[in-house]
Parts: structure tokens; sequence; C-alpha cells
């Protein structure tokens, strides 16, 4: 049975006009919540900065021995080797894992995945056709893809997954004194790779455990599973709040709330330090979304045009070109604007400091246009001939 498939469909230019016309509706939508999106990112950026600064004014080093009441609520700074002696069970292949802290489960299953591909092609007056290919390949996944919603479901059911992944903990794991929490030891890589003995039904293949005829030609349905673990006695490092003979996410001043653990002996100060580095890259991405969702919005409110001109296609083209630059133009300074206010409410310097960037955009995006058009101007007035003397 073939694995690809196409279908061709068509739509009225009245039928265009209508949907990009709700673009002017939805465009403004879609640009105040970038609007919101960017302020509550820069309020969330300054709030960790503030938070993490404040943190690391707080911390209290202790020794893993012994818990003390008196560091009940502070922030602790806690080093020592992570121990555990109940085995960790994985009831869903009757398996035990001796000597663990944590385990973690990948599971895997062979599934199709369905692929859309979209071709558009403008026609003269107006309308416009599109061609659809949807292509079905083979591959493994991590989790369950319904095949029910595949446009071409027929030949490519995929079963229901028997288990997914997950992750254990220890019932009774300890960092020396202190109660090691799920939530806690969640926060930790699991570097350890574990190749347990396989169960009935199942056989080895590398690193996984297999269930299948055959891991050479896998076939759908078939599942794999990898586990990896923290191993009784990895040494780790633990900041966060004292809570009772456990940790808890510790609250800062400013409702920022510091919960961190990791692998290897690491002072507080790297810790809090590579938070700090996390919160940066988070920071970062969602300005890129806030600003790509801004696009978006300019570039729906005046899709209109380039429907209208596209009944030329190589016009439509044109303008869809030009609306997009113009969108791009004013995504930059109204994400710039917006960061800047933003900023004004915590770090004035900065805010400011933007808004004169934001203005220096706008203007050499002005002087570009202005200079532009007056060089089309002097062109043209350079081609156009002088006119005749008059006749006496």
């Amino acid at each position: 049975m073939a694995n690809s498939f196409t279908t061709t469909s068509t739509q009225g230019f009245f039928s265009r006009i209508f949907n990009s016309f709700l673009g002017i509706l939805l465009g403004p939508v879609f640009v105040i919540g970038a609007i919101f999106l960017l302020s509550w990112n820069e309020g969330r950026a300054v709030q960790a900065i503030v938070g993490l600064a404040d943190a690391a004014k707080m911390v209290v080093e202790v020794s893993a021995d012994t818990v003390l009441p008196l560091n009940e609520g502070k922030l602790v700074h806690v080093i020592g080797p992570a121990t555990a002696a109940t085995p960790i069970a994985d009831t869903d292949l009757n398996l035990n894992f001796s000597d663990q802290v944590a385990v973690a489960r990948t599971v895997e299953m062979y599934q199709w995945k369905e692929k859309k591909e979209e071709k558009t092609e403008n026609n003269t007056g107006g309308s416009q056709t599109t061609t659809t290919t949807y292509t079905y390949t083979k591959d493994w996944t991590d989790g369950p893809v319904d095949s029910s919603s595949f446009a071409h479901p027929e030949g490519h059911q995929n079963p229901a997954m028997p288990f997914t992944s997950s992750r254990y903990t220890a019932t009774d794991a300890k960092l020396g004194g202190f109660t090691l929490d799920s939530e806690t030891l969640g926060l930790i890589d699991l570097p350890s790779p574990l190749k347990p003995a396989p169960p009935q039904g199942w056989s080895e293949s590398g690193a996984n455990l297999y269930k299948g005829a055959n891991p050479a030609t896998p076939s759908i349905g078939d599942v794999r599973v990898h586990y990896t673990s923290l191993p009784a006695g990895t040494t780790i490092s633990v900041l966060a709040q004292q809570s009772r003979d456990g940790f808890a996410p510790f609250t800062t001043g400013n409702g920022y709330q510091v919960q961190l653990a990791r692998i290897g002996n690491a002072p507080a100060g790297l810790m809090i330090a590579e938070k700090k580095k996390a919160e940066s890259t988070l920071t970062w991405i969602l300005r890129g979304v806030g600003a790509l969702i801004m696009f978006i919005g300019f570039s729906m409110f005046f899709a209109p045009l380039s429907t209208l001109a596209s009944i030329i296609p190589f016009l439509g083209s044109l303008v869809r070109g030009a609306t997009m630059a113009f969108a791009f133009v004013l995504t930059i300074p109204v994400t710039l604007i917006t960061i800047a206010l933003a900023w004004l409410a915590f770090r004035p310097i900065i805010g400011g400091g933007l808004l004169v960037l934001a203005a220096i955009t706008l203007y050499g995006l002005w002087r570009g246009h202005h200079g532009r058009t007056a060089a089309h101007v002097a062109a043209q007035a350079a081609a156009t001939p002088p006119p005749a003397p008059a006749a006496h």
C-alpha cells in the first residue's frame, strides 16, 4: 500500500477575501497577546534575578549528618551521598532494582507517523490551489501516536501503548539525615544506564529491553525500554528550604521559589549561577516566542492587502512580501518598547536604555525609508527630459 497521498483543493477569491479579513480581527488579538507575554516574561525575569540574588545571601551551609531544628524554614545547602535500602519496583515489567535511589524508565513504541506538507499556488483571478501531501513513515516514538486522527488511517493503525515512560523513587531515599522526596530527586538527571535481565516475553537489544519478533526488523507495535538511575552512594547537592526532616521550595522576599538539586559536590554559588543561566535562557526563548507571535499578528492584519492584489499572481506575491517586511519592521520596535516599559517598573535605567534603543531603531528605519524615497524621486526627475523652449 502506498505511504504517500496527495489531494488538491481550490479556494475561490471571495472565500479567500473573507478569511483574510478575519485577520483584521484576529491580528490585534495576537499582538495584544504577545505584548502581555513579553511583559509577563520581563517581570518573571526580574523576579528571578532579584530572588536569586537574595537567595545567595540567605544560604545556610549545613551538614547532611544531622537535621537541626534551628534551621527549619531556612534556605539550606546540603552535600552528601544519596542512599536507599528498599528496592525500586517496576510493576509493569515485574522488575526490581536494588541499590538505586531513583530510576527513570524510557518507553518507545514503533509506530506510524503522519507528515503533512502543503504547497499553494495563486491563480489568475484571485483563487488559490493547495496541494496537500500526506506521507506515512514508521519510527520509534516515546509517546502514543493517535492514528485515528490521520487523514488516511487505513493501513496505518497504531496499537495502544502498553505503558509509557515513568520515574521511580525509593521510598526510603535519604541524604544523610534528610529525607529525599520525589520532587527533589526529580530535579536531578539520572546518568547511569541500567541493564536488567529481560523478563519473560522480552529480549535484550543493546541497552534496551525489547518486545517483538526481531529488533533488526521492527514491526508496528514493537516496544523497547531503556533504564537510567541514580545509584545509592552517589554524591548530590541540594539547595532548598529545610522542611522538618526533608526539603521544600524556599520562597524569597519577592515570591521567587528556589529548590535546586544536582549530582556532585557543587557549591551553593555554582548552583545559583547555573540557575541564573537557565533563567536567562528561558527569558530569551520567551522573548523570541513573543516577537514571533507579534509578527504573526501584524502579518494577519495586513493579509487582506496581498489577497486583494492576488487577482494578478505576480502582484500578489510582491504585495505579500512587502506586507511581511512591514510587519517585521513593526515587530522590532514594538517588541523593544514593550520590553523597555516592563523594565521601567523594575529597573528604570535598563528600561530607559531600551527605550532609547527602540527610538534609534525607529529613526534608522525612517531614515532608510526616507533616503530610498528621495533617491527614487531624484532618479525620476533626472530621467524626465526638460520641457522644450517655447516658440517665438
